[in-house]
């Protein structure tokens, strides 16, 4: 079902849209029909949008000035727009009725226009095929697409993880040549999409294929592919790829020394990762601190991950929640739980709310230093916002504490709330109530 904004909007006719519920329309309408400098007037409007409701009411006074605004400005409001973080469904749908509205007004768009359209619909969740639906009417109203079209819609296929589509659009781009011959976005795109579905090895002969048709790659691109190779392990191909990209004097960005120091600390070559990071040649920023962060918590080593903490606030760098939480399960896994108390209060003081996945980590922790009733309490304090892994964390903890009943009433309670109970929890109770029967 449509929500509120699209609904309305898409319900009125143009000259009695208003979203606002302040002011009758008719004050504000006849004040646009009045103003004639409206290019500096949308400037400063524009600049200062805030949602669509504010959208919308400049697009009607657009609409109602005399002479029309330009092209140009109709198509900054349709890009300022699509970049909302408004409800990606309302947004969406106002794009395309804005750029119909454009249409009738007698505004005719160019190719640049629909590629907006088009971009905003594949980087949506909504179905695949709604961009390629946009993509027919734009090629009735007499477009051709571009490199541009083709890129946004193969990236919309990407982000849905439709490789197999995604590869035979690209196919079909490098057949058609010409201005939709792939260029660095979209060979880079794609090549992202291989790597995080582990095909390493087509991303690596679509990188060589890139360099053979001409199109040099950027540090986005060696980015996509140092993460690649990181994740599969491929330390020796990692070693190559990272000369390459030295010889093509391809300065390496904070991502791809995140990415690397990420990938040895998880690989538990911690003293390299810190090496890496010493010798840093960009600031690194919370998803670099982070990472290094994980990589002590993981090896035990908690009071380095501590001075890393104070390194961080040192250098200007906010810690996040991700760098609590990672701290956090670091010292209930080590059942040195009082330390992360402390830490929750401090991350607490400065305004950071824990959320499901702080919560699930002390409710392990009590239970791993044998104090399930505390890890209960936890659990009931978080209300509505527990998950499966938190109920499955408890019941472990209740089974390994020799609370089987308790465990059971727990599970009757996810049964009665319909929750998608996995093998996880069905294992985790029959070993629990095996390992009871057996100590009776």
């Amino acid at each position: 079902m449509r929500s509120s904004i699209a609904k309305r909007f898409l319900l009125l006719p143009l000259h009695k849209h208003r979203l606002h519920t302040g002011a009758p329309p008719s004050t504000r309408l006849c004040a646009s029909r009045a103003f004639s400098n409206h290019r500096q007037t949308l400037r400063t409007d524009l600049n200062n949008l805030h949602n669509l409701n504010e959208a919308l009411d400049l697009f009607t006074r657009m609409s109602l000035s005399r002479p029309l605004p330009s092209l140009g400005d109709f198509t900054r409001l349709l890009t300022a727009i699509a970049a909302m973080e408004d409800d990606e469904e309302d947004r969406n749908d106002v794009v395309i009725s804005l750029f119909d509205q454009m249409r009738n007004l007698g505004v005719s768009p160019l190719l640049y226009t629909c590629n907006i359209v088009i971009n905003s619909l594949s980087k949506s969740s909504l179905p695949h095929h709604t961009p390629f639906a946009f993509l027919g009417k734009m090629t009735k109203l007499g477009f051709e697409p571009d490199v541009f079209t083709f890129t946004s819609l193969l990236t919309g296929l990407c982000y849905r993880n439709r490789l197999d589509d995604a590869v035979a659009l690209f196919v079909k781009m490098v057949e058609i040549g010409c201005c939709c011959k792939p260029n660095v976005v979209t060979y880079t795109t794609l090549i992202h999409c291989l790597c995080k579905n582990r095909h390493v090895d087509h991303a690596l002969d679509l990188f060589n294929q890139m360099e053979t048709n001409g199109v040099r790659a950027n540090v986005v691109t060696f980015n996509a592919l140092v993460t690649g190779l990181c994740d599969c392990g491929r330390w020796g191909d990692l070693a190559l790829l990272l000369r390459e990209m030295i010889e093509r004097r391809v300065r390496p960005n904070v991502v791809t020394f995140t990415a690397l120091i990420d990938a040895f600390a998880k690989a538990g070559k911690v003293l390299d990762a810190v090496e890496l990071f010493q010798g840093m040649s960009v600031e690194p920023n919370v998803v670099t601190y982070n990472s290094l962060i994980n990589g002590f918590c993981k090896h035990g080593r908690l009071d380095e991950g501590m001075k890393m903490l104070d390194l961080m606030e040192r250098k200007g760098c906010v810690p996040d929640m991700v760098t609590y939480t990672t701290l956090i399960h670091g010292f209930c896994k080590s059942k040195r739980v009082e330390d992360g108390v402390r830490l929750f209060n401090e991350m607490s003081l400065k305004g950071l709310a824990a959320n499901t996945v702080t919560y699930t980590v002390f409710i392990q922790g009590y239970c791993l230093v044998g104090k399930p009733d505390v890890a209960q309490e936890v659990f009931n304090q978080m209300g509505s916002s527990r998950d499966i892994r938190t109920y499955n964390v408890l019941l472990d903890g209740l089974c390994c504490n020799g609370k089987v009943e308790k465990a059971l009433m727990i599970f009757e309670e996810m049964r009665e709330r319909e929750m998608d109970v996995s093998i996880v929890t069905y294992t985790i109770v029959i070993q629990g109530m095996c390992k009871a029967r057996a100590n009776s």
